[in-house]
Parts: structure tokens; sequence; C-alpha cells
């Protein structure tokens, strides 16, 4: 595993120059990782389809256009690797829009492809500094979806009289101006932890706030931000377009109070409270009816102030790790809180698979990287443990059905309230 991930690693960072700004050698970065993603996707969908369909023309067919496609992501890397990052960025918007047409108009029509477009837009702004292109591609990509319903007919005319255009450009904008928000405020809070790692080395403060920098970069989840990115993707694939308006306000809601929390080493718990619900509405909307989640609240909490963003990993690793490979029966998780005279207890309770089962599964899927995150977390506990002289941390609890967790958090009482 360890020499898969340094193949990889060495992959991605083709092309990448000591000479050029962060800013260019990351999107030279992001340009590697999608090509490869996508490599990855060219050879599972035509092995699925032969170990899975009988083997016709359009099995055939599809199985030339992947070919093909990997063969101009192999020249994308191989263009970023020689410095030609610019002719690189082309040729993989080119052809992730020469792969989508023809799989939504000529190899499987009606099939809903042209809903692969919704993703260009957002790649494209990662990979451009300014948003001109990236405007006109949504444009096109906005155009080229609307291609088999009014231009190239492969749909039913019942279909195309039912096909929302308002809707669709809605969905279009709302998710461009949600990632270029974020993008937007990644680069700002990358500049804050520049210029926070630069004070930290002028002035040696203390561990602590260095600390609270590596907590800010763990929020900067890739992993949610991923399934939540998928989630939105699935719900506009269902055509249930309610679902992912709200789902994308939600998010975007939850992204906003993550980075405004992010500036804070202590934050009211009601703060901390809110930030939760939030990330569990949206995992709600994941997981629909397979999913319930209770918060038991805690009276006169409106002074106590908690270490900021502790919680929420330990319940995403309870969803990541227990519930997610619960096949059988509802999902169920539980939090509970109780202030004691040193600590906050948080008990987070699920009826997942269980640590052990969970670890099988991990090992045999070969997932060993351990949360970035968590690790982070746990520094920080180990080091207010030694700062607060008190017992804090968290430990796994005995229960007969999923998993059990108890975390203690230090707490500070203000008199003034958010």
């Amino acid at each position: 595993m360890i020499v898969i991930e340094s193949k990889y690693s060495k992959i991605i960072r083709l092309g990448v120059n000591s000479n050029y700004s962060s800013e260019q050698n990351k999107r030279i970065q992001l340009l590697n990782t999608y090509a490869l993603i996508w490599m990855h996707f060219t050879i599972l969908f035509p092995l699925s389809d032969y170990l899975t369909k009988d083997v016709d023309s359009v099995v055939i067919n599809s199985t030339i256009a992947q070919l093909t496609t990997f063969t101009s992501l192999i020249i994308v890397i191989v263009l970023n690797r020689y410095a030609f990052f610019k002719v690189a960025r082309f040729l993989w918007i080119f052809t992730a829009f020469l792969n989508f047409f023809c799989f939504s108009i000529y190899i499987l029509p009606g099939m809903y492809m042209e809903y692969y477009y919704l993703l260009i837009p957002g790649i494209a702004l990662s990979l451009y500094t300014k948003n001109t292109i990236p405007w006109v591609i949504v444009f096109l990509c906005f155009v080229l979806f609307l291609t088999p319903y009014f231009f190239i007919v492969v749909y039913p005319v019942d279909y195309v009289e039912r096909m929302e255009v308002p809707a669709i450009l809605g969905v279009f904008l709302s998710l461009f101006f949600l990632v270029n928000y974020f993008k937007k405020n990644n680069i700002e809070n990358e500049k804050k932890l520049a210029v926070a790692y630069q004070k930290l080395e002028e002035t040696k403060k203390s561990e602590l706030a260095h600390l609270q920098l590596k907590s800010l970069k763990a929020q900067m989840n890739p992993h949610f931000m991923f399934n939540a990115m998928n989630s939105i993707q699935s719900l506009v694939l269902k055509g249930d377009k309610n679902e992912a308006y709200n789902y994308l306000t939600k998010f975007s809601l939850m992204i906003r109070e993550n980075l405004n929390m992010s500036e804070k080493s202590f934050v009211f718990f009601e703060e901390e409270l809110s930030l939760l619900k939030k990330y569990l509405e949206l995992e709600k909307l994941r997981f629909k009816d397979d999913f319930e989640y209770q918060l038991f609240e805690v009276e006169n909490m409106e002074t106590v102030k908690i270490p900021a963003m502790i919680i929420q990993p330990f319940i995403e690793n309870s969803i990541k790790h227990g519930l997610l490979h619960k096949i059988n029966g509802v999902k169920k998780l539980e939090v509970f809180f109780k202030l004691e005279e040193e600590v906050l207890v948080c008990v987070i309770v699920d009826n997942g698979v269980g640590v052990v089962a969970s670890e099988i599964i991990n090992e045999q899927n070969d997932d060993k990287q351990a949360s970035f995150s968590t690790k982070a977390i746990e520094e920080r506990l180990v080091f207010l443990t030694d700062f607060y002289k008190t017992d804090i941390g968290f430990k796994y609890l005995p229960t007969d059905v999923g998993t059990k967790v108890e975390v203690k958090i230090p707490y500070v009482k203000d008199n003034y309230s958010y």
C-alpha cells in the first residue's frame, strides 16, 4: 500500500517546479489528480461491462471511447510533466466535453449521461486563476446538457416537455457559485495560515496556537467535501431538484459556519452544537430514511465555551467507520452531553458494525490511512490534558451493539453570550 501511494504521489507531482508559485504547483497537481482519477474509471467501466453484460456494439463502442479517453489522459500527464500545463489543461477539458458528448448522444443516449456536464465547471474553477474561462465553460456545459433534449433529440417527447430549463440553469449556477465561494475562502484561509505560520516561526508562540492552526487545516476536510459533492450529483442524477437545492443551501451554510469557527480557539457550546446539527442534517439528506440521529442537549450552557471543532471528527468517524458498513436496519446515532466539574463529557453511540469489524473491513479494503483530522484532535487533547492538568481525552466504552466513545473536553465560562 505504501509503495502504491508513493507511485501515485510521484505521478501527481509530475511538473511541479520550485520556481513556480505555490498556487501554480497546486493547479499542476490538481490536473494530474483529475487525470489519474478519471483513468481509473476508463478501466473499471469497460471491465464491468464485459463482466456483467453481453458484448454488443454498445459495449464495444463504449470500450473504444474509454480507451481513447485513457490515451488522452496519459498525454495530459506527459504534457504537464514537460511544463505544458496550459495545453494539458485545455486537453483535459476538451476530452471531458468530447467524452460526455459522445456518451450522451451516441453511445448511451437516453441514459442521463449529460448530467456529467455538471462536474466540468467546478473542476475548471480549480484550474484557472480568473473566472472568465470557467464562465464560458458553464455556458457551454449548459448548452450541451440541453442538446439531447432540444437539438439532437434522443429522449421521448414527454421527457422533453417535462424538462425545466430554468431549474437546470439554477443547478449549474448554484454549483458554480458554491465551488467558487469555497475556492475564495480556501485561498483566504491559506493566506491566513501562511501569515500565522510565519508569526509562529518569528515569535515562537505557544504550542497551543500551532495545534490550533493544524485543526484549521483538518477542518478543510477533503473527504467530507468529496462525499458532499457526490451526494449533490446523486440527487441531480435522480432528478430530485428540491433535495439538491436543499442540500446545497445547508452545505453552504455549514461551510460558512465552519470557516468562521476555525478562526477561534474557544467557542460557545451552542455554536459547536449548531455546527454539529448542520453536519448531521447533511448526512441525513445523504442517507435519507436509513439514518436517524438524536442530540441530547443539556441546560444552562449559555456561558460555556469549549475548544473549537473537537466533537465533529468523532461523529464523522462513527458514521464513516461504523454506520456506513451497516447493511441491515436503520443506522442510528445518539450524542449525549453532560457537564461535570472540570470537563464537558460527550458520549457518541452508534449501532454500526463496531470497532473490531470496522478494522477488519478497512484491512480487507486496504484502507489503512489514518484520519488526519482525528490525529490533529488527538494532539490537541494531549496538549490540553497537560495544560489543564485534568482528565481530558477520549476512550471507547463497552457496548453490546455498535460503538460507544466518550470524549472529555475542557471548558471555560464566559459571562458574555454570543
